[in-house]
């Protein structure tokens, strides 16, 4: 099938302290790019380890953009630097996020599913209202404008009814077209693939029975394998026999291709989803050994067959 891949492996330099998925080298090439791109007529700009800061004391990350670069090849930076930039003006001429009513927020609001190290831990504590999914999968609340989305802060979030506004979130991903659901068969058993430009396609996973149903599925009363490699990719297989053991294994070869070829990647690993909640079902090792874990959920549906 040509899905087993395992993707770019990152040379053993030292990592920077601050933006952990680029090298120091690369770091320091992707902050003076930031500055030299930064238009003169919005100030001048001081870099710190892991934001910039302009003279006119707007503060301007840099992680998402060292995970946006990482896997383009260096000419391509000043490309996604520009774009960057570009969306971040577009973003500073709209009202600012505290400033939005009520109304606004849930208008714009989106729930999206991302990996739990998708956070720096210097800013987890004014977004700890986020929510785990299963291990190294999350959920947390963005703000989804036409040009560009933001994380909904704590103190965002405390203006509304916790439950409520979660379910308003997951609702405007469910509204999102993923398009034609492609169904791939390597032998064992077939499963569907979604792939948009949408960062919110892997979302979709965060209602299940929703999903199912755009996808013409009835119900999935032994539950639901998936894997969610990056937030544009999503693949699903309805569990119905003991083949959904094999499945897994073909499903981990598309997730492991898919991870790390582009911005927003989530995980390389295959999880399932019942009636009981989520969990993780495979994990690949550093040298790229994949293990299925026999315990759990999912094999208690297998067995049941």
């Amino acid at each position: 099938m040509g899905f087993l891949n395992f993707g770019k492996k990152k040379s053993a330099q030292q990592i920077d302290a601050d933006l952990d998925d680029l090298t120091v080298e690369e770091a320091d090439f992707l902050r003076r790019l930031f500055a030299e791109m930064w238009p003169a007529s919005e100030g001048t700009i001081t870099l710190h380890g892991e934001y910039a800061q302009s003279s006119s004391g707007g503060q301007f990350g840099l992680y998402n953009l060292s995970r946006a670069v990482k896997l383009e090849p260096q000419q391509n930076w000043p490309q996604v630097v520009e774009r960057h930039i570009s969306g971040l003006l577009s973003r500073g001429a709209a009202p600012k996020d505290a400033e939005l009513t009520d109304d606004e927020v849930l208008s714009l609001v989106k729930a999206r599913l991302v990996p739990s190290t998708y956070l720096p831990e210097s800013h987890r504590e004014a977004f700890t209202y986020r929510r785990t999914i299963a291990d190294g999968l999350e959920a947390i609340l963005m703000l989804d404008f036409p040009e560009t989305t933001s994380a909904i802060p704590d103190a965002i979030v405390s203006r509304f009814e916790a439950d409520s506004l979660w379910s308003t979130a997951i609702a405007a991903v469910t509204a999102e077209p993923l398009g034609e659901i492609q169904t791939v068969d390597a032998g064992s058993g077939p499963f569907a693939i979604a792939i948009t430009d949408s960062m919110f396609t892997a979302s979709h996973v965060l209602d299940l029975p929703a999903l199912l149903t755009q996808a013409g599925i009835a119900s999935a009363p032994q539950g639901v394998l998936f894997a969610v490699p990056s937030r544009h990719h999503l693949a699903f297989h309805v569990v119905e026999s003991v083949s959904a053991i094999h499945v897994a294994h073909e499903m981990s070869q598309f997730a492991q291709m898919a991870f790390g070829q582009g911005v927003g990647e989530i995980s390389p690993n295959i999880y399932y989803w019942s009636d009981a909640g989520y969990e993780q079902v495979t994990s690949v090792d550093q040298e790229g050994n994949l293990r299925v874990d026999g315990t759990g959920a999912f094999f208690s549906a297998v067995n049941s067959f």
